[in-house]
């Protein structure tokens, strides 16, 4: 048998042993309240003989039992006073031997009382006074004890109330189980027995069947085949159980989508190892030429070494903003950029960039079209980072027969704000704009870096939009220009 087949057996033994169980305590807790009862009763530890005897035992009140209560009333109603003399309270004593209690009572106060009484107990419980003595016979707890009694009210001679109980066990619970007892212990074993079969029965085709047939599906779940789906269980599944195929199917899901973004994650974790070594050995290699050639004298003239030094220049720039662009993206990737928002004034927020943009690019036209009242929660120097970048693009990608516009459009949308950046400039191929934001890429058949860019511009805009819980995209068409959109909620 391998290790589910007994995880399985495990399972039912233990349900058997749980019922099995179950009814050996009932019987014993049954057996145990009988002897307990019964020694509480009588004072004696339960035998056989004692058992029969008490069973089949009268306890009602004797005529000799009523004479005495006869007795002591007719005293409480001539003599009251003499309730406490020496030669009554023999009397009481003569009483108590025949299983009674009795209890002298004047006003709140308990002058006498039984062996066995608890004294507060009777305080707390003792009968309303009644001078008409009209319910005389009743049940009193005393101490968590049960008793018959008989009473009578009267007055002292001083006029306070007096009363006198005659008390006697009760003993309800005790017939009944003389009665009933045997027959109850019966009906309980065959109801248990029955129990065990029909909840046996039930637990398996509710319990037992589906775990099976879960255990089945996870012996077939290998990380190769996490296509399939659990199977489909009856209606009559336990909950718990139905419960338990949910969260092996939600943790297959998991898994598949897990596997799926690992995979994904390395062919990411490849591409951007290929690009970064391109982009890198690109610039690095001119570099590495132009520098060769001064040592061996290609350039031997002042003017050509001007050149190669200009471009040596050049190629390190491009080298060194590469390398920045590279840390800032891996940085915002890892989370490790801290941002700091603030509620600002959107139309002034714009009109800054613009200008800040235009002290170095004077060429560049820019249409500002929002209004006044617009503020948004943004990172300032993040956001300002995002808008730089698209006028860099705008600008990289720009036509060469007519000067670069760049139109800023702010409007509300909802609970929403989008900015719209639209210049004249190339475009982008229709069939290229789900990969624009992509790392490195640059919507070249062949990557070079001819338009100075790092192809990381735009997947540095959607992150740091991103960070601000919102969205970017872009629409555009060849010599139509391009549009950018982002999308922040209003502050």
């Amino acid at each position: 048998m391998n290790g589910e087949g007994r995880l399985k057996m495990t399972i039912k033994n233990r349900f058997l042993t749980s019922y099995i169980g179950g009814i050996v305590i009932a019987s014993f807790s049954i057996l145990a309240i009988l002897c307990i009862v019964f020694y509480v009763t009588t004072g004696t530890v339960p035998t056989p003989k004692t058992w029969y005897q008490t069973f089949t035992k009268q306890r009602s009140l004797s005529p000799e039992e009523e004479l005495a209560y006869v007795e002591l009333r007719n005293i409480a109603k001539t003599s009251p006073d003499k309730l406490l003399a020496e030669d009554v309270q023999t009397n009481f004593q003569e009483i108590e031997k025949k299983s009674l209690g009795v209890v002298i009572r004047q006003d709140k106060e308990i002058l006498y009382y039984s062996k066995g009484l608890v004294e507060k107990s009777l305080v707390v419980h003792f009968p309303v006074f009644d001078t008409n003595n009209i319910e005389t016979k009743g049940t009193i707890d005393n101490a968590g004890r049960l008793y018959r009694y008989i009473k009578f009210d009267f007055y002292y001679s001083d006029q306070t109330k007096g009363s006198i109980l005659v008390l006697k066990k009760e003993n309800t619970l005790l017939e009944f189980f003389t009665k009933w007892g045997i027959l109850i212990i019966i009906v309980i074993l065959l109801v248990s027995i029955g129990a065990v079969l029909f909840l046996n029965q039930l637990l398996r085709r509710t319990i037992i069947k589906p775990l099976e047939s879960l255990g089945q599906f996870m012996s077939e779940m290998r990380e190769e085949n996490l296509i399939i789906e659990a199977p489909s269980l009856p209606g009559s599944t336990a909950k718990e159980v139905q419960q338990l195929k949910n969260n092996f199917e939600s943790m297959r899901a998991t898994l598949l989508t897990s596997k799926k973004e690992k995979q994904n994650l390395e062919n990411n974790r490849k591409e951007l190892i290929a690009s970064i070594s391109h982009d890198l050995k690109t610039p690095i290699t001119s570099i590495i030429g132009y520098i060769e050639g001064l040592q061996e004298g290609v350039a031997d003239t002042p003017e050509k070494q001007e050149k190669y030094l200009k471009t040596i220049h050049s190629k390190s720039l491009a080298l060194n903003r590469l390398i920045e662009e590279l840390f800032l993206y891996s940085k915002l990737d890892a989370e490790a950029v801290p941002f700091h928002f603030e509620r600002i004034q959107l139309t002034d927020f714009l009109v800054h960039m613009a200008e800040e943009f235009q002290l170095y690019n004077q060429d560049v036209k820019f249409h500002i079209n929002a209004v006044d009242n617009m503020y948004v929660s943004i990172d300032r120097m993040q956001m300002n980072r995002a808008f730089n970048n698209l006028f860099e693009n705008s600008l990289k990608f720009k036509k060469l027969t007519e000067p670069l516009s760049i139109t800023i459009e702010a409007m509300e949308v909802a609970d929403n704000v989008e900015v719209h950046v639209t210049d004249n400039g190339q475009g982008i191929a229709e069939f290229q704009l789900p990969y624009v934001f992509n790392h490195f890429y640059r919507g070249e058949a062949a990557r070079s870096t001819t338009t100075g860019g790092s192809g990381l511009g735009l997947a540095i805009v959607k992150q740091i939009v991103e960070k601000h819980h919102g969205q970017v995209n872009i629409q555009s068409k060849l010599q139509y220009g391009t549009t950018v959109t982002i999308i922040v909620a209003r502050a």
